[in-house]
C-alpha cells in the first residue's frame, strides 16, 4: 500500500513538473515574441495547408507540396512534452499501417538536433522527424497554443483534421481521420 502511495505522489509530481515546464516555455515564447500566437491566425479544418520545407533528422528535406498525392500527417512535438511522447507509439503504428498511402512527419519544435537524435535512437521511432529548430514552421505557419498538435492534410493539400493534445488512446480517432482524409 505504501509503495502505491509513493507511486501516486511521484506521478502527480511528474505531471506538475511537465505542466510547469510547458508553462515556462509558453511564457518564454510569449516574452520573446508577444504576438507569436494570434487565435485569429490559427489554422482551421478546410484551410489550404501552408507549404514549407524542413530538414529531416536523416539530413534529407521534406517539402509539403511535393507530396500532394498522399495524405500527410504532421505531428508537432517535443521530447519534454509527456503527452507528445505518449502519443508517439500511436503515430508509429499508424505510419506502418498507412505507409503506402500517407506520410507521417513528427515535427520537433525548438530542440537541439543532438537531443532529438538521442531520443529517436533510444525510442526507435521510424517515421520522418522534421527539425523545426527555430519554431518558424510552428509559430508562423502552423500556430497552436499547445503541443502535441496534429494536422492531417488530404491529397489536395486541404487540412481535414486538427487534434490538440494527445495520449496513446487516440489511435482510433486518428485512424478514422486518416481514413476520411484518404477519401
Amino acid at each position: 500500500m505504501k509503495s502505491k502511495l509513493i507511486i501516486i505522489i511521484l506521478s502527480v509530481l511528474l505531471i506538475l513538473s511537465l505542466a510547469f515546464n510547458a508553462l515556462m516555455i509558453y511564457r518564454e515564447l510569449r516574452w520573446e515574441n508577444p504576438d507569436w500566437f494570434d487565435p485569429n491566425n490559427e489554422l482551421q479544418v478546410g484551410d489550404m495547408a501552408p507549404d514549407f520545407t524542413v530538414r529531416l533528422l536523416d539530413n534529407e528535406t521534406f517539402t509539403l507540396s511535393d507530396h500532394r498525392d498522399k495524405v500527410v500527417v504532421l505531428d508537432f512535438w517535443a521530447t519534454w512534452c509527456g503527452p507528445c511522447v505518449e502519443k508517439m507509439p500511436t503515430i508509429q503504428t499508424l505510419s506502418e499501417k498507412y505507409e503506402d498511402r500517407a506520410i507521417f512527419v513528427g515535427m520537433n519544435v525548438a530542440e537541439d538536433i543532438s537531443l532529438v537524435r538521442d531520443f529517436i535512437s533510444r525510442t526507435g521511432f521510424a517515421y520522418h522527424i522534421g527539425l523545426d529548430e527555430n519554431s518558424d514552421i510552428f509559430m508562423n505557419l502552423y500556430p497552436s497554443i499547445a503541443i502535441p498538435y496534429l494536422v492531417i492534410i488530404n491529397r489536395d493539400g486541404i487540412i481535414t483534421h486538427i487534434f490538440t493534445g494527445g495520449s496513446d488512446s487516440m489511435y482510433e480517432l486518428i485512424d478514422n481521420a486518416i481514413i476520411e482524409a484518404l477519401g
